[in-house]
């Protein structure tokens, strides 16, 4: 008689736990500093005028599905003074600082990984999403050896710190050492994930409409 396998163990370990620690330090970190990025450029008693001023453009982009109607309605809410970038998704914040705070792509594109002397509040941005790419490529086994880990720790907190402000140095430090729960380890990594799919659906989107305006100059006019 075949002496049946042990079950499959899900507990977390040193690596995995690694893997949930920057997906948090990704998305919850991260959200916040891209939000105080945005309202550095946008200061939030004027935000209801800004998104009225740019409403044509963002208009465009929710006719192309970039925006989905929960962004929208949080972009114009009934009551348009109420706007507040405290409900913007990491999402959301990312296509309004890419699409209307006049802000112009790193010499790489907003999906690669700029140069390292490429210090620019642009280049930290796109630094954001790299990094969110490359932590997401562990993510069929989620986890992440220390070595590894400490690298890619150091590099995302050097452009959140950048973006955010010293403060944000500390915050970060207590995180690396803080404990995780393993439902909580779980949360982040689905957080993660969501957020990818997201960008992925709205890069999808807005290559659709750079390409369609390419053609557009190509047309003869007649």
């Amino acid at each position: 008689m075949a002496t049946p396998a042990p079950p499959v163990s899900f507990s977390s370990t040193k690596e995995t736990t690694n893997y949930a620690r920057l997906c948090r330090l990704l998305v919850d970190v991260g959200s916040c500093v891209l939000r105080d990025t945005f309202d550095r450029i946008n200061p939030p008693r004027d935000l209801h005028k800004h998104l009225v001023a740019h409403h044509t453009k963002l208009q465009q982009l929710q006719k192309k599905k970039v925006l989905n109607p929960t962004q929208w309605g949080k972009l114009y809410p009934a009551i348009r003074t109420s706007v507040s970038s405290k409900n913007f998704d990491i999402t959301l914040l990312t296509v309004l600082l890419r699409n209307i705070c006049s802000l112009s792509p790193p010499a790489t594109g907003w999906d690669a990984l700029p140069p390292a002397t490429d210090m620019s509040t642009e280049a930290d941005i796109a630094r954001v999403k790299y990094f969110r790419n490359t932590v997401y490529g562990h993510a069929k086994k989620a986890s992440v050896d220390d070595a590894t880990f400490n690298v890619y720790w150091q590099d995302i907190k050097d452009a959140l710190v950048r973006l955010g402000g010293p403060v944000y140095g500390v915050a970060i430090d207590d995180l690396k050492n803080e404990c995780m729960d393993p439902v909580f380890e779980e949360y982040y990594r689905e957080l993660l994930k969501e957020w990818k799919r997201d960008d992925d659906n709205t890069k999808d989107k807005l290559d659709e409409i750079h390409w369609m305006l390419k053609e557009q100059m190509k047309a003869p006019t007649k």
